[in-house]
C-alpha cells in the first residue's frame, strides 16, 4: 500500500516527539497561571517557527506537505468553530487578543501544530501496524488525550465550554469527535505524501469539513443519549 512508501525518518520522529513535549509541558504549565490568550499564542507561534525551521533544515518534502495540509486544514476548521460557538452555544472562548471569525486568531495555527504532531504518529503507528489497527489506535490516542487538553485550556483561561454533556469539563461530543476527526487523518495523508500542492490544498479543505462534520454528527448523537 502507498503508506509504505512514507521514509519516517527516525531523526524525523524525535523531531515531533520533541514538539509534542514542549506543548504538553508548556500546555500544563499553562493552566497553573492562566494568563489567557497570551501564552496560547506564544506556544503556538513558537512551534509554527520551530515546525518551518526544521522542515527547511532537513528539506524533507514529506513534512513540508504535511505542513502545508495541516495550516489548510486549521483555516478551515474555524468555520466549525462558529458553529460550536454560535449554532451550539456549547464552545466559549475567553475574550482578549485578536480573532479570526468566531475563532482567537492563534486557533488556525494551533491546530496546524496538532494536525502535523496527530498526523505523522498516526503514520508512524499505521507503518507498524496497518492501516486499520494503525488508524483506530491514533484515533484513540486522540479521544483519550482530549479531555486532559481541556482540562488545561480551561486552566490556562483559553476556552470553556457549556450547556452540554460532560465529562469533567470536556463535553462527551468533543471526545467522540476528536475520534472521528483523527481517525481518516493517516488515510487521508497517504495521498498527501504523493499529490502535488493544488491537491494538497483540495486535501486540506476536505479535512477541515470532515472536523465540522465530526463534531456535528458527534453532537447530535450525544444529544440523543444525554441531556445537558
Amino acid at each position: 500500500m502507498s503508506f509504505l512508501n512514507i521514509d519516517l525518518k527516525t531523526r524525523n520522529t524525535r523531531f515531533v516527539l520533541f514538539t509534542l513535549g514542549l506543548v504538553i509541558l508548556w500546555n500544563f504549565s499553562s493552566s497553573l497561571i492562566g494568563l489567557g490568550w497570551i501564552t496560547a499564542t506564544i506556544i503556538t507561534f513558537l512551534v509554527i517557527a520551530i515546525d518551518v525551521g526544521y522542515i527547511f533544515y532537513s528539506k524533507d518534502l514529506f513534512l513540508l506537505k504535511l505542513f502545508f495540509f495541516s495550516l489548510v486544514t486549521g483555516f478551515v476548521e474555524i468555520f466549525a468553530d462558529h458553529w460550536l460557538v454560535y449554532s451550539t452555544s456549547t464552545l466559549v472562548y475567553n475574550s482578549g487578543g485578536p480573532f479570526l471569525l468566531s475563532s482567537p486568531l492563534y486557533m488556525p495555527f494551533a491546530w496546524c501544530v496538532v494536525l502535523f504532531q496527530l498526523g505523522y504518529i498516526g503514520l508512524w503507528l499505521v507503518k507498524r501496524f496497518g492501516m486499520i489497527f494503525g488508524s483506530i489506535l491514533i484515533a484513540v490516542i486522540g479521544a483519550v488525550n482530549i479531555p486532559l487538553y481541556e482540562e488545561w485550556a480551561r486552566g490556562a483561561d483559553w476556552w470553556y465550554y457549556q450547556n452540554t454533556s460532560m465529562l469533567d469539563h470536556t463535553p462527551w461530543y468533543i471526545i467522540l469527535g476528536e475520534f472521528f476527526i483523527v481517525l481518516v487523518l493517516p488515510y487521508i495523508l497517504t495521498y498527501v505524501h504523493k499529490a502535488r500542492l493544488a491537491w494538497i490544498f483540495l486535501l486540506g479543505i476536505f479535512q477541515g469539513l470532515w472536523i465540522w462534520f465530526s463534531y456535528a454528527i458527534a453532537y447530535y448523537l450525544i444529544s440523543l443519549l444525554f441531556f445537558p
